[in-house]
Parts: structure tokens; sequence; C-alpha cells
């Protein structure tokens, strides 16, 4: 690695951190580095997309007519609404090399919600099933539907779909 962040992160985020930077300082390199794959890293802007656009516009509508159900829906929308927002805490991360840092703004590591946070785990979720689920043969692909009557009781109880999902695997 070329550079070594000098900055307080909290432990579990060393590694990303680092893997951010190695390759800073590298001629052509930018002034944010190189990520582990050889792009420059790019902060997004995580204001500018119409979902989070969204999710801030109808937030307070959602809550005041009940709509959301559980209390993890709610927490899941504040959490995607702090995410890459440098106001709700970030890293300072600095390149003795090239001698520039720049702020790396905290995600919300939700999964389904955040497209930005669930990409990672839809990746690391395709390698696992193609490295330890799937047999090196052609595959085929079944689709079951839940009946339209039976849904409410599957998204009330959440561990039911997941007993409905092996019985149908068993047959």
């Amino acid at each position: 690695m070329a550079c070594d962040p000098d900055i307080a992160i909290p432990p579990g985020a060393r590694r990303r951190v680092a893997r951010i930077m190695s390759g800073c300082g590298e001629r052509g390199a930018g002034a944010a580095g190189r990520t582990a794959k050889g792009g420059v890293y790019h902060q997004r802007k995580p204001r500018a997309s119409p979902l989070y656009q969204c999710a801030d516009r109808h937030l307070a509508e959602l809550r005041s007519e009940g709509r959301l159900q559980r209390l993890l829906e709610e927490h899941v929308i504040e959490r995607f609404l702090k995410c890459g927002d440098p106001h709700h805490g970030f890293a300072r991360v600095y390149c003795p090399e090239c001698r520039h840092d720049y702020l790396l703004a905290f995600s919300c590591k939700a999964r389904y919600f955040c497209p930005s946070c669930h990409q990672k785990r839809v990746l690391a979720y395709g390698d696992w099933v193609e490295e330890n689920v799937l047999a090196p043969v052609p595959h085929r692909q079944y689709v079951f539907t839940v009946l339209r009557m039976l849904r409410p009781i599957f998204s009330r109880k959440r561990g039911l779909l997941g007993e409905l999902c092996r019985i149908v695997e068993r047959n």
C-alpha cells in the first residue's frame, strides 16, 4: 500500500479506508487516491439522488399517517438520510506521500433500502452463492409466489417466510 491513513478511524473501518487510499500518491492518482480496483475514488452526493429526495420529502408524512408498520422501517429510512453525509460523522483520510487529505463520510450499512450500502452485500452474496451453493452444472430458476390473501400474515411474521422458503426448497 502506498500510504497509511493517519486518522482516528474505528477499528472495523481502518481496512476499508486503507483499501480506498491504496495507490494514493501514484502518478495520475488524482487528489483523492485510487480504489483497490484502480479507479479514482469520487465522493458520492447522496442528497442528489431521487430516492434521497423522495425519502426526505415524505418521511414526516409517512410517520403522521402511520404507514410505517414497524419501527425498523422508520429507523432504516432515518439512517439512509444520514448515509454519506459528513454532518453525521466522517473520517479524515490523510496521505503523507501526496500530502492530501479529504473527508470520508460514514455510511448507514442498511441493506435493501440504501443502494450504495446494499450493493457491496449483493456482490458478496453472489460470490458466496457461486462458490458454496451452485454446483458446476446448468441450473434452472424457479419462482414461487404467496397468495395475495396470505401476504399480510408473512409481512407481520417474518420468520414464517423463512419456513416457507425451506418447504419450497424441499419439494
